[in-house]
């Protein structure tokens, strides 16, 4: 699992553009191709932890601003980096812009961050479904199927539903048996009725799937929305979160009508288990409170019946490792430091820290 496949494609569009209508770029890559070419593989790691010291004005808080300017833009490799897309349209803003939605620093605001759309009954709904890349049939018939004591794996399969239906599209039909791709899974789960009527198979597809986009992130894809794609993690998050806003508050909404969190009631992640206002969260802090519920929902399951919801766990679980992620940014940095290595413009020993940080996080995924 150590070798990672990120696609690098050059950016077509134009130069001044909102942060979800970048696509095509691959900054993280190229940020991180140009600092172990300069540094070497052990020195160029980019802590996760750093990066949203320096992109968010309060990391602690779910709900941080952006930094407009964070340290690292004057740094000689982010320069390198932005002088290498300028030529293709993309300004230094574009660039950042992009980096903050692929490592979950922006937000799901309505109409501030991301434009609504009919099909979802509540417009927090719709930001967070939207922003996750999950159309409404999809979105409605997979919490139809779960129920809300499970919309956290429901999200699961939602996401799983939404990439089938895309390669689908994208893929000519003559193509679908030698690329795997398996549209009969889309029907049957959309003609289900309830969870016993779909085959065990089709869960495992589907969570194959979500598994599959977790680690070979296609940075840059174009959502159906035509904003720039989540990477998967936050896709799955997203989609949970969107759940939770459909199923109501027993109080007062976390959220206020503008979209931004209600002192009394919104959570403040960590230890407050209180919901958060996920229109004002950030991707992050979204992603943390995912693993969380994700966790309080599994005690839920009946372990000792194969029955369809108890499969719905267990293939779900499968892709629960990978989930918790603290970030991208180790396999960004394996997947580059491997190009690295091919192309002997850095040396083995140099890779080894990379390789090394990516595998402590891949090993636990099931074959």
């Amino acid at each position: 699992m150590r070798f990672i496949v990120v696609a690098f494609v050059a950016l077509a569009g134009p130069a001044e553009v909102q942060a979800t209508r970048v696509t095509g770029a691959d900054v993280l890559a190229r940020w991180q191709r140009t600092r172990i070419a300069r540094l070497g593989g052990e020195q160029a790691s980019l802590a996760a932890q750093d990066i949203a010291r320096q992109m968010l004005s309060n990391p602690g808080s779910p709900y941080s601003d952006l930094i407009a300017q964070p340290e690292f833009t004057n740094d000689v490799d982010w320069v390198a980096t932005v002088d290498a897309f300028s030529a293709r349209g993309l300004t230094a803003a574009g660039a950042l812009a992009a980096l903050q939605w692929d490592l979950g620093m922006t937000r799901a605001r309505p109409r501030m961050d991301i434009k609504v759309k009919a099909g979802f009954r509540d417009d927090f709904v719709a930001a967070s479904a939207i922003k996750a890349d999950v159309d409404a049939d999809v979105f409605w018939h997979m919490l139809d199927l779960t129920g809300y004591r499970h919309s956290t794996k429901a999200a699961v399969y939602a996401v799983g539903m939404q990439i089938l239906r895309a390669q689908a599209i994208a893929v000519p039909s003559d193509e679908w048996i030698a690329k795997a791709i398996d549209p009969d899974v889309f029907t049957r789960v959309m003609r289900a009725q309830h969870m016993d009527q779909l085959r065990p198979y089709d869960l495992e597809y589907l969570s194959t799937l979500v598994q599959y986009r977790l680690i070979h992130w296609k940075a840059g894809a174009e959502s159906s929305s035509g904003h720039r794609s989540l990477p998967v993690v936050y896709r799955v998050a997203r989609t949970a979160a969107a759940y939770r806003d459909a199923q109501g508050y027993a109080g007062s909404s976390p959220c206020t009508r503008d979209g931004t969190p209600r002192a009394s009631s919104a959570g403040t992640g960590g230890d407050d288990d209180r919901p958060l206002c996920f229109a004002a969260a950030t991707d992050r802090a979204v992603h943390a409170w995912y693993l969380a519920e994700y966790t309080r929902q599994s005690t839920y399951v009946p372990e000792h019946h194969d029955d369809g919801l108890s499969r719905l766990a267990r293939f779900a679980g499968l892709v629960l490792t990978l989930v918790d992620l603290a970030g991208v940014l180790e396999f960004v940095e394996a997947t580059v430091a491997e190009s690295l290595v091919t192309s002997e413009a850095i040396g083995d020993a140099e890779a080894e820290a990379s390789f090394a940080r990516a595998d402590l996080l891949s090993c636990p995924i099931p074959e």
